[in-house]
Parts: structure tokens; C-alpha cells; sequence
């Protein structure tokens, strides 16, 4: 038996150490980082801490409590959502299986895990790659996969751990498409993009723009006859056709459910300009070259390694390797690099839409070619000393350090140290690689401890440059908050949402599993960030966040409980705080902690009756505009319920004096002294107040304190926010100028006749309807009194929706442009039923399963003749 390991140790120690090596060397790391289990730290950091983790605990949920019903479908995704377009994004590496096999309350450790494999795959499959490429010298390719798996891109995305798969496959793709080109074999080309398209369609489309170019460099390169040229090319492309066919269960409902989503995001047109000097991007190839500002905008993550860069650059000295490979070669690189300054370009290999944080985000693939043709260099080199080579090779190399050294203060994460790190790594590669005897079997060690050294310190000190959430704050927070989520289920089975004043992700309710108004997630529908915005709540192309709600609101989105910090203090560091709801003014239900849930009577239905001027358009300058047409719609009333003309009093400093609140110019007199303006109401028996804070009064402009307390809004809001104001005897608003001056644009207060709201919705608060959610489906009994009476939900609209009155298809209608609606019922009651399912996946799993039957019948055919 140990023999037998040994044999199998020693036949593939080359592939063994191409794994291993990444991977131990990351393990090593993380543990210097102190990263759980090795410490209290953990891999968790932006959008990793802030999405994906949320997303892993749903996965893991669902899988293992068989509940295949939310995989389809979740009102814990915003107000609710679809989710086949997250699985098809997130969720489907086979690594996943991971957070499996590993009890919930280690996740960190299995998110953590799986980062390593995939760094230690990614030098596995490339070094099965070059030797497939006839790369002969065993310790270059070990050397090259090390340089390949722990490159610039895939460790400042590491935190982007689903897009980690297409580092491991891109490799596998290409010597597929290898293969085709070779005896005519399809199966890898076809396993391995099949796979990469179910596993993260994003990724996949830039290696499919890449992989159309690597076969055009074939095409070019190939001495066969044009037939024999255009038959390999009619083979290639029936290969891609084959995959796609086979991945379209997946495919075909996120492309559907994409038009509606990151789709209506697509540019049509573009700017033919240069987004930067691409000079710059050679301070990439340093080591340390990374640190937070480069995640939001930045150039892109390139860092090969000095013996990748003086490696490609032998590659066009070595007069043994034909010219027109070379110029070949050359070309595919000027494509890389021009992609990664010349904006039309950047924007295709994005699918038209700009990156919003993380750009350049194909620059893996430049990587993988820098690398690959590197180890052609290399391999190839002759084993005399060349001096032309020497002479060009230094030329180049002396030119970039000589740059980057004038230039250095002005990229922000380079340093000295760093920069002096990175020329002792060129210098000593440049002397081994171009003085050592090629056949000294100590020349090609020392590639390989050269290697591990810089990508090793490259990772140390750009990884260094961020920080890391603290494992025991994460699972606190958790514990805490499904104890709350919990409690609230015990003892209401009903539908409701939960809103809170705080969050430690927007993806709260899909981690602890409960219905919020809140997402995270790139397949968000376009409508629903735009409903958030005319409401007056928190959003981005990507996210929701139901943080500023108003009772108006709460109640027709069903937000039934409210869960609020009390004394908020640091014991849970992860919190990102709120503004106050101070108008949550009825009995605790509970209090755990800093925290404490409050119940509201004044919910609606999900579903229920309403005046059919429910469908009517609405034309609004301000959220509390919007609010009272939002009113007046599902009421049939005129009359406004919120009032804008609130009575105050404003005291000015250092300003110009003012006329009122709205579409004022507040400036400093004295620019040298502090500016502010203090606006004092006083309270109102039954009367609700609200603030309208524009985008123009966002943090970077000025500072607002409601009674002392700072206002918690995000600090560079583009919209208008509404903010609950306390209800005291006296009260105080305080706006500092932090420029010259400020707009206030729809700037305003507002109160809300509370005794006017409760009346003129009572008959809808009082439906009861018997509301039933059963896996995708949602029923209810409704009576309709009037012919002029149409039903309403809080159900966000998709194409995937179904009605049936009375057992009979209804047509569905959209409300406001986000929710679910329908009208043309006869007066009585009625048995209603909403169905989801997603559009196309009938149709993708059919298409999927004949192509695969196709496949298996052709192959099998294949081998019996």
C-alpha cells in the first residue's frame, strides 16, 4: 500500500506540487493573519463579508433542508425575488459542497477552504496545460503554475470567490479547443466550457471573447489547407453551440431574467477615448501593486512574477521559435493590453456594462497569456549565454523600473519598500535566468524558490493592505439576530416583513432567513432599485435597503415588526447603523441585547382589495409626494395624508438668512467660520413628522443633527431620503455647511395625519383574505364589493408570475412599475392563486436534456463504428 502511494507520488509530484505548493502557501498566510481556525480573524471582507457569506448560508440551508422550492424563489431576496439568476451567478461552483460537509457555525472556515483549493486548482490545471503544450522541463512548469495561480488578479479577487472557477478552467478550455484542432476530440473543449458556463455565466462570456481569439491565432498559425482550416473552425464553433445547448437549463432563464435585470444597464453607445496613460499599468507588475482604493477603481490586477515578465520577453528573442508565431502571439497581447486602457474595448469584454467597483475584471486572462508564453520562452532558451538577449531583456526591464521609480509617488499603493522588493526579484531572476547553465538542474530550482518568494511576498504585502472581519463579531451578530427572527416566527405564523434600523449586510434576511426589503446581489431587477428611490429608501444598481420607511410604508409593504438598536454601542462592531424610526411607537414585543422588536398593527395584506385607480401613473417631485399619490391610489381618496407645510422657525449663522426650506441657497457669509442653520418645530398631537433630505445635502456637503444626534445616511446618497423626525415638546434640526454653500433643492418637512392614514385604510388593514404561502405559490380569498374595486399586492412583478381566479388564468397587471396587480373581477368573492416559476426554465432543462441525449447517442454511435 505505501508503495503504491509512493509510485502514485512520484508519477505526478509534478501536478502534486503545482497544487500544493499555492495552496500551503496562502494556508500559511491566512494563519499569519490570524483567519479562523488559525485565529479569531476571518477571510470576510467587503463584498466577500457583505454578499457572499449571506448567500453561502442560504445555499447551505437550502440544499440541506431539501427546501428546492426557494431556489426558485425567495421573499427574503428584497421584497422578493427570483433566485435562479443568484444560483447561476454565485452558487454553483462543485466546490459549494464544501459548506456542505462543515457545520454551519464553521462557515468562514469552509468560505475559507474552498479560496484554497481554488488557488491550489488553478496551479494544477495550468501546469496539466503546459505540459500538454509540450513545455518539457518539469521545474518551469512548476515554477510557471505557481506564477499562474497566485497572480495579481486572483489575489485581489479572491474576496470575488465565485469568479475564482474560471482562473481553474480557462486552462482546460483552451486545450480543448487544442484538441479539436489536433485529431478532431470534442469532449474537453465541451466538459470543460459546458461546465464554466453553468458554473458562472459572467466569467464564461470573457473567456468565450478570449477563446474565439486563441482560435483565430490557431486559424492563422495553422500550414493545413483553407478546407482543413475551415473544417477545424466549423468544429470549434459546433462545439461552443453544443455547450451552450447543454447549459441552457441554467443559461436560458438567467438571459430571460437578465433583460429585466443588469441587462437594462447595457450602453448602447460609448466614448471612442483612452481611459488612462497605459503606461501605468507597468507599477502593476510590482510586487504590492494593490490596496482598497484599487477595488472600487483602479488599473488592472497583472502581477505575473519577474521570471513571467523576463520569461515573455525571451519568448520574442528566441530566434528558434518562427516569426510568424511570434507575431501572432504579439498580436493576441496588443488585443490584452489595449483592452485594458481603450474604453469600447474594456466595455465588451464587460458585456457593455461599466464594472461597478473591482474593474478590468478580465485581466486574468492577461495573466494566463503573459505566463503561458513565458514558459515558451523559457523552455525554449538556449544554453549558451545570449547577449542580444540579455541587451533587449535589460533594456525593457531598466525602462520599467526607471518609470515606475519617477513615477512612483503618485500610485498610492506602491512604496519604496515595495518597489526595492520587486528590483531584487528582477535583478536575481535576470542573473539566473540569462547566466546559469539551462541544463543545471539547480537553475531550474532556483526558478521555483524564486517564484514561490515573489508571488509569496506579493500576496503578503497586498493583502496586507486590507482588513478582515473578526470571526467571533460575525457569529455574534448572527446568533443574535435569528434569535430575534426566530422569536417573531414562534409566535406568527402570518406573512409579514421585518425591518430594522440597522444592518450588517443588505442580505441580512437571506442569512437569517426571514422577509426584509432588503438585497444585495448583481441579478437585482432594474424596477425595484427605482421603487426604493421614489420611496425615499437606500439603494444602488445592485442593492435595496428598506432603512428609511415610513408608517406609510411599513404598511403597504406589510412590515409588520421592527427590530431597532437601544443605546447602540460598539459591542457589535459589525453594525452599519440607520437613521431612527422614531415614529415606532407601539409595545416592545421583546428585548435581547442592544436590541429590541416592535410589532405594528397597521400592516397590510400581501394581497388585497383596493380602488381600481391602483394602476393610475404617478407623477411626484418628492418621496412624500409619491407617498400621498401611493395612498390615494389604493384608497380611491384625493386628499393628502402627509402635510408639507409643517410650521417651524429656522435660525441662521454666518449665513444668508432664509425664506423657507426648499430650493434655498444656503451660503457662508464669513468663508472662514463655520456656517449652520438651526430649524426648531415643536410637537403635534397625532401628527407624524418627517424630514426630506435631497441628494445635494448628502455627508460630503454638509452635516445634519436631529436633537444632537448625528443623522446616519449613507455618505454619498444620489437621491432623495426620508428621515423620521422625534415627536418631542421641543425639537431641533441643525445643518452645518461643511463647503461655501449648499442647495436644499426639495429639502422639507413633513408630517404625517396619522388618525387620516388609519381611517382612510382601515377597510384594507382589515382583510384578512387568508393569505397562504405554499412553495412558490401565494393564495388568497378575496371579496370583491364594487365593480370599481381591483386587487392589489406587495409582490414584485416578474415574467415569471402566474394568476388563476377561480381556477381560471387571469391576466396580471403591474402596479407603480414593481408590483403585482390585476383588476376585471366580478363583484363576490374569489379563490386566488400566484404561481412562480422562472421564464425559460422549461424550456433550458428540455433543450439541455435533448442536446445531452444528442451527445451521449452520437458518442456511443462514434465508438461502435
Amino acid at each position: 500500500m505505501i508503495n503504491s502511494i509512493k509510485k502514485i507520488i512520484k508519477k505526478h509530484r509534478l501536478y502534486l506540487l503545482s497544487f500544493f505548493i499555492p495552496f500551503i502557501i496562502m494556508s500559511c498566510y491566512f494563519a499569519y493573519r490570524n483567519m479562523f481556525p488559525f485565529g479569531n480573524s476571518s477571510i470576510l471582507t467587503v463584498d466577500l463579508g457583505q454578499q457572499y457569506v449571506d448567500l453561502f448560508a442560504y445555499f447551505r440551508r437550502t440544499i440541506l433542508s431539501l427546501n428546492l422550492h426557494s431556489i426558485l424563489y425567495s421573499f427574503s431576496n428584497g421584497y422578493g425575488g427570483e433566485m435562479i439568476g443568484i444560483w447561476g451567478y454565485y452558487l454553483l461552483s462543485p466546490l459549494n459542497i464544501i459548506l456542505l460537509i462543515i457545520p454551519a457555525k464553521f462557515i468562514n472556515f469552509s468560505i475559507l477552504l474552498i479560496t484554497l483549493f481554488k488557488y491550489g486548482l488553478s496551479g494544477l490545471t495550468f501546469s496539466i496545460f503546459l505540459k500538454h503544450k509540450g513545455i518539457k522541463k518539469d521545474l518551469i512548469i512548476l515554477s510557471m503554475s505557481i506564477a499562474y495561480a497566485l497572480n495579481g488578479w486572483m489575489i485581489a479577487n479572491q474576496l470575488n470567490v465565485m469568479w475564482l472557477d474560471g482562473v481553474i478552467l480557462l486552462p482546460i478550455i483552451i486545450m480543448g479547443i487544442d484538441r479539436i484542432f489536433k485529431n478532431n476530440k470534442y469532449s474537453l473543449f465541451i466538459i470543460s466550457y459546458t461546465a464554466m458556463l453553468i458554473i458562472n455565466y459572467y466569467i464564461a462570456y470573457m473567456i468565450t471573447i478570449f477563446s474565439v481569439i486563441y482560435v483565430i491565432g490557431k486559424l492563422l498559425n495553422d500550414d493545413h489547407s483553407i478546407k482543413m482550416r475551415f473544417g477545424r473552425l466549423i468544429s470549434v464553433g459546433a462545439s461552443y453551440f453544443v455547450s451552450l445547448l447543454l447549459s441552457a437549463f441554467i443559461f436560458l432563464p438567467n438571459l430571460i431574467e437578465l433583460k429585466n435585470g443588469k441587462g437594462a444597464y447595457t450602453l448602447s453607445t460609448f466614448k471612442w477615448k483612452v481611459e488612462y496613460n497605459p503606461l501605468k499599468m507597468i507599477s502593476k507588475l510590482f510586487d504590492g501593486s494593490f490596496n482598497f482604493s484599487q477595488m472600487p477603481s483602479g488599473y488592472p490586477n497583472i502581477f505575473v512574477g519577474a521570471i513571467a515578465v523576463i520569461g515573455f520577453i525571451i519568448f520574442f528573442c528566441n530566434k528558434q521559435i518562427q516569426l510568424k508565431r511570434k507575431i501572432i502571439a504579439l498580436a493576441i497581447t496588443v488585443i490584452l493590453i489595449v483592452s485594458m486602457f481603450f474604453e469600447p474595448l474594456d466595455l465588451l469584454w464587460h458585456a457593455m456594462q461599466f464594472p461597478i467597483w473591482y474593474p478590468y475584471r478580465f485581466s486574468f486572462i492577461f495573466c494566463f497569456w503573459i505566463i503561458y508564453i513565458a514558459a515558451i520562452g523559457l523552455d525554449n532558451q538556449a544554453g549558451h549565454i545570449n547577449v542580444k538577449e540579455i541587451i533587449i531583456s535589460g533594456v525593457i526591464l531598466v525602462a520599467g523600473l526607471i518609470y515606475t521609480a519617477l513615477n512612483i509617488n503618485s500610485f498610492n499603493y506602491l512604496s519604496l519598500t515595495k518597489y526595492l522588493i520587486s528590483l531584487a526579484f528582477v535583478a536575481i531572476s535576470f542573473i539566473v535566468i540569462h547566466v546559469s547553465n539551462k541544463d543545471n538542474k539547480y537553475y531550474l530550482l532556483c526558478l521555483v524558490v524564486i517564484a514561490i518568494g515573489d508571488t509569496g511576498l506579493n500576496a503578503f504585502n497586498s493583502l496586507n493592505a486590507i482588513s478582515y472581519v473578526s470571526n467571533d463579531d460575525y457569529m455574534k451578530y448572527t446568533a443574535t439576530l435569528n434569535r430575534h427572527v426566530n422569536d417573531i416566527k414562534q409566535k406568527d405564523d402570518s406573512f409579514y416583513r421585518i425591518g430594522k434600523d440597522f444592518y450588517r449586510t443588505r442580505d441580512d434576511p437571506i442569512e437569517s432567513n426571514f422577509y426584509g426589503g432588503s438585497t444585495f446581489s448583481s441579478t437585482l431587477r432594474k424596477t425595484t432599485p427605482d421603487f426604493n428611490q421614489k420611496i425615499g429608501n437606500a439603494y444602488t444598481t445592485g442593492s435595496i435597503d428598506y432603512s428609511n420607511g415610513t408608517i406609510v410604508t411599513d404598511s403597504l409593504l406589510s412590515f409588520k415588526y421592527f427590530i431597532n438598536t437601544v443605546n447602540y454601542n460598539k459591542s457589535y462592531p459589525m453594525i452599519q447603523k440607520s437613521s431612527n424610526r422614531y415614529d415606532i411607537v407601539n409595545n416592545d414585543v421583546q428585548k435581547i441585547d442592544i436590541f429590541q422588536t416592535f410589532k405594528s398593527n397597521n400592516s397590510f395584506p400581501l394581497i388585497y382589495t383596493s380602488s381600481d385607480n391602483v394602476f393610475s401613473k404617478i407623477i411626484a417631485s418628492d418621496p412624500i409626494k409619491y407617498q400621498n399619490s401611493m395612498v390615494k391610489q389604493v384608497t380611491g381618496n384625493n386628499s393628502d395624508v402627509f402635510n408639507e407645510n409643517m410650521h417651524y422657525t429656522i435660525l441662521s449663522e454666518n449665513t444668508n438668512a432664509l425664506t423657507g426650506l426648499n430650493n434655498q441657497v444656503i451660503a457662508k457669509n464669513n468663508l472662514l467660520k463655520d456656517g449652520e442653520i438651526v430649524i426648531k418645530y415643536k410637537h403635534q398631537n397625532k401628527m407624524v413628522p418627517y424630514m426630506i433630505v435631497p441628494a445635494s445635502m448628502n455627508q460630503q456637503k454638509c452635516s445634519i443633527k436631529v436633537n444632537g444626534e448625528e443623522l446616519n445616511l449613507p455618505n454619498e446618497f444620489q437621491s432623495t431620503f426620508v428621515v423620521s423626525l422625534p415627536n418631542n415638546k421641543d425639537n431641533k434640526i441643525t445643518i452645518k455647511l461643511l463647503n461655501g454653500k449648499v442647495y436644499t433643492n426639495e429639502f422639507n418637512i413633513a408630517s404625517l395625519n396619522l388618525p387620516k392614514f388609519l381611517s382612510e385604510t382601515k377597510a384594507i388593514r382589515n382583510q384578512s383574505n387568508n393569505i397562504k404561502l405554499n412553495g412558490n405559490s401565494v393564495s388568497a380569498d378575496i371579496n370583491v364589493s364594487t365593480k370599481r374595486q381591483a386587487v392589489a399586492t406587495s409582490i414584485p412583478y416578474s415574467n415569471g408570475w402566474t394568476l388563476t381566479v377561480d381556477g381560471k388564468k387571469h391576466p396580471i397587471k403591474v402596479i407603480n412599475d414593481e408590483f403585482i396587480g390585476f383588476d376585471n373581477l366580478s363583484v363576490g368573492k374569489h379563490k386566488i392563486k400566484l404561481s412562480f416559476y422562472p421564464s425559460g426554465l422549461n424550456a433550458g432543462i428540455i433543450i439541455s436534456v435533448l442536446t445531452l441525449m444528442f451527445v451521449i447517442g452520437f458518442y456511443t454511435y462514434k465508438k461502435k463504428r
